[in-house]
């Protein structure tokens, strides 16, 4: 896939999102966040990225010659805008451009030990909606998920599967916990 194939594919992707939240999937979404934190922490770690926060130009720290064309991240950014996904998807969708435009170069190879950071981020977009930060928080509807420690992450154990029926288990078991019942879709 050329770069400009991997770059339309992923804004093809992020755009085609459903940002508006629906109450139903925080728990696997949390999973999810947690698994974002784990990949980009050992990024951080073998790459020496001093980023203060989980969300951060991953890419830069790889190999900061590689970036996505700007008017490609402007037109993402202004379709994001138009009431869809928040301040914090905005912030968040040039580092995976920058990230998928590295990922189309064609020396690079994504080392044995580390995994996609940003799939399982995306994967939680997918899942309905955006988040958005405050106090320290990343809030996902009925959970919320602390971003102090992000780094101590690293060594957790990766999430066994992203595949949607164990993402849907996580959120029916999180529901019955939480609230004695499953939360049903909010239209």
């Amino acid at each position: 896939m050329t770069l400009d194939e991997a770059l339309h594919a992923m804004t093809t992707r992020l755009s085609s999102i459903d940002w508006e939240r629906h109450g139903d999937k925080a728990w696997s979404k949390a999973a999810l966040l947690k698994e974002y934190f784990r990949r980009a922490a050992r990024w951080s770690a073998v790459y020496a990225c001093d980023a203060p926060g989980p969300f951060f130009d991953i890419a830069a720290c790889v190999d900061p010659a590689v970036r996505a064309d700007q008017r490609v991240i402007d037109d993402l950014v202004e379709k994001l805008a138009i009431g869809r996904g928040g301040w914090n998807v905005k912030q968040v969708a040039p580092f995976i451009l920058h990230w998928t435009a590295l990922r189309a170069t064609p020396d690079f190879l994504l080392p044995e030990e580390l995994e996609d950071p940003f799939e399982p981020l995306i994967l939680l977009f997918e899942r309905g909606g955006s988040f958005h930060t405050e106090n320290g928080e990343v809030n996902l509807e009925w959970k919320s998920v602390s971003m102090r420690g992000w780094r101590k992450r690293a060594d957790d154990p990766p999430m066994p599967s992203f595949d949607p029926e164990i993402l849907d288990e996580i959120d029916r078991e999180g529901s019955i916990a939480q609230f004695g019942y499953v939360i049903e879709r909010l239209e």
